[in-house]
């Protein structure tokens, strides 16, 4: 009897300790996923830059061909 009640409390712990490493399992997902979204941000913020930059050039090319129409003028 005291035997089984031993080996009952072994899986008892194993379960525990089971579900614990699920617990851990879950958690690490969640963090891969928010450094996924955190990377996705970041890749949305470098291409809002490039945009930015490609509207400067833009605005700096008018801005060339607006001085041109000056000196012709």
């Amino acid at each position: 009897m005291l035997f089984d009640a031993t080996k009952v409390q072994v899986d008892a712990t194993k379960v525990q300790v089971d579900a614990t490493k699920v617990q851990v399992d879950a958690t690490k997902v969640q963090v891969d996923a928010t450094k996924v979204q955190v990377d996705a941000t970041k890749v949305q913020v470098d291409a809002t830059k490039v945009q930015v930059d490609a509207t400067k050039v833009q605005v700096d090319a008018t801005k060339v061909q607006v001085k041109r129409l000056v000196c012709i003028t």
